[in-house]
């Protein structure tokens, strides 16, 4: 009987009307959802980078970020200046929009101020339809970026239920074993495999295995996502030594690898990333035309503040 009613409870769930009005299509913006349930896999690096990435491939679609974390990840990358006042996402999700607390930050990406007391929530929100009204309500026009914790919890399954596309992070093996469980929400939630994509991050190409049919730990995980049936971009982030010194420097502030490290091997892979993220992206009814690849590289260009770097970088 209990596996009854928690199998009703969970179609009661899926037919959720704001599902069903945020499956109807006609919605002005797209969300992008950076997840993994294990820590320390660079996850909000990915986030805060490939936001900047994709403003700069296409500067006529505004981007917004949000995370869900208590650490001010998000600010000390995108605050103009540094302490400034007002609301943060834990009051803006307790209003029902994000409106009020979004602000014009750095390269031109929009972003919502984080908030130490964001945990509060997870006693508050009970449904994991909750965070589709809040963005149906904000009323953005563009793409959503949503950076979450490093758990599975209630808020943690909003960004993933209203995700278009949601990039699920893997560093190693003990990442790719938290992977299972997007895919077994997708499984429980009726939603195609395709909708999410393994993405693996600060992978240490100076790691190899002798006597092994994977040579590095790269192909390694490439043949044990395949195993798995997991869809996954081709493109991977390397470790860069100096990816890692963009966070720590005299300015105390985050810097973007496109601005920080033009011409190294993580740019070119952040590059292809965001426009491999742009392509998977499903379409929607009132969306622009893309621009061209051409197109949108000449604005790339454009974004590169340095010029062509001649800063060389090794994982």
């Amino acid at each position: 009987m209990s596996r009854i009613l928690d199998a009703l409870r969970t179609a009661e769930s899926v037919r959720s009307p704001h599902t069903v009005e945020w499956e109807r299509g006609g919605r002005s913006f797209r969300v992008i959802t950076v997840t993994s349930n294990k820590g320390g896999v660079g996850k909000t690096t990915l986030a805060t980078n490939l936001s900047v990435y994709l403003r700069a491939l296409d500067e006529s679609m505004p981007i917004l970020i949000a995370g869900f974390d208590d650490q001010p990840a998000l600010d000390r990358m995108f605050a103009l200046e540094p302490g400034t006042s007002g609301m943060q996402i834990t009051q803006a999700l307790r209003r029902g929009s994000l409106a009020p607390a979004i602000r014009l930050g750095q390269y031109g990406v929009h972003y919502v101020p984080s908030s130490r007391d964001i945990c509060e929530l997870k006693r508050e929100i009970t449904t994991p339809w909750h965070l589709q009204s809040v963005l149906l309500e904000t009323g953005w026009s563009g793409l959503v970026v949503l950076d979450t914790k490093s758990d599975f919890e209630i808020l943690t399954r909003n960004a993933i239920a209203a995700a278009d596309l949601t990039l699920v992070v893997v560093k190693d093996q003990a990442s790719l074993y938290e992977a299972q469980r997007v895919f077994d929400l997708f499984r429980e939630w009726n939603r195609p495999f395709d909708r999410a994509r393994i993405v693996l991050s600060l992978v240490d190409l100076r790691i190899s295995y002798r006597g092994s049919e994977a040579e590095d730990v790269l192909n390694l995980l490439l043949a044990e996502v395949r195993q798995r049936g997991f869809p996954l971009f081709d493109t991977f982030v390397s470790r860069s030594p100096k990816v890692e010194s963009l966070y720590t420097n005299p300015e105390r502030r985050a810097l973007s690898i496109l601005h920080g490290a033009p011409g190294s091997p993580v740019h070119r892979q952040m590059q292809r990333l965001a426009e491999d993220v742009l392509a998977a992206l499903p379409p929607r009814g009132a969306a622009k035309e893309t621009a061209s690849k051409g197109e949108r590289e000449g604005e790339l260009k454009r974004w590169l503040l340095y010029g062509k770097g001649s800063t060389q970088d090794t994982p």
